[in-house]
């Protein structure tokens, strides 16, 4: 039925002396709303016939029959999926601050420089002559010590490792003083100046191992556990005498 049969039919209504009401459809449909008990004469029609024939008339489906709720955006299902990869990636990077290790079980059997992990296996020179490798010394507690002569920290917590060292049997603990990118005359000058250094020097000349462990800054002392796993990290210094014993509880406990 068509809007203007609807109007006919509300003026034959209003001729009658009926009271209307107008109001608005869902869709915005103009629609007769009026309340009445019937209609009489010929051309009248009942309130129910005069909405029904109106909503008969409409091209337009139901809210319900059209909508099927927003359309999917393939940038945002783009962005969400790189987003997952993101924070996966992320998480991936940092796991071993997230799962922090416990002293028996390592984060990853994977090695690297961090907390957790296997320590980088390396040999080296020593002052002394003969090769020390890091893998050769599974079994024991090791602090890995990365300093240089010119750095007066390093040289400042020298004393303090020499102690750990003299009093674990000087190697039931091994403490490993790893010089970066000195030759063999520097850093048998700086022994022969300061004679009470007697733990091992491994000479890192090319910094190749500093490069593994991804030392940036002097000192920097691993400390690694008799299975072979970093369990602290020491980033600068001088280390001092309490603190390493600390350390070193921690390891052989």
């Amino acid at each position: 039925m068509s809007l203007r049969r609807v109007e006919t039919a509300k003026n034959k209504l209003e001729e009658a002396g009926k009271a209307v009401q107008w109001g608005r459809c869902d869709r915005e449909e103009l629609c007769y709303t009026g309340s009445m008990n019937q209609a009489t004469g010929n051309g009248t029609a009942t309130n129910e016939n005069v909405t029904a024939g109106m909503i008969a008339d409409t091209t337009m489906a139901p809210r319900s029959a059209v909508s099927n709720g927003p359309r999917s955006d393939p940038r945002r299902l783009l962005f969400g999926v790189g987003l997952v990869l993101v924070i996966g990636l992320l998480a991936w990077k940092i796991q071993p601050s997230l799962f922090p290790a416990t002293p028996d079980q390592p984060i990853s059997a994977v090695p690297a420089p961090a907390v957790g992990h296997p320590a980088p296996d390396f040999t080296l020179p020593t002052l002394d002559g003969p090769e020390v490798r890091l893998a050769d010394l599974r079994g024991k507690p090791i602090i890995l010590n990365f300093w240089a002569t010119w750095c007066p920290p390093c040289r400042k917590e020298m004393p303090a490792l020499e102690i750990i060292w003299q009093q674990h049997n000087r190697g039931d603990v091994v403490v490993l003083g790893v010089d970066q990118g000195e030759s063999v005359g520097t850093v048998s000058e700086y022994v022969r100046q300061n004679v009470g250094v007697t733990f091992p020097l491994p000479l890192d000349r090319s910094q190749a191992v500093g490069d593994l462990y991804l030392v940036r800054s002097l000192p920097t002392t691993f400390f690694i556990d008799a299975q072979g796993i970093i369990r602290e990290i020491r980033v600068g210094g001088p280390m001092e005498s309490d603190f390493l014993t600390q350390q070193v509880r921690k390891l052989i406990r």
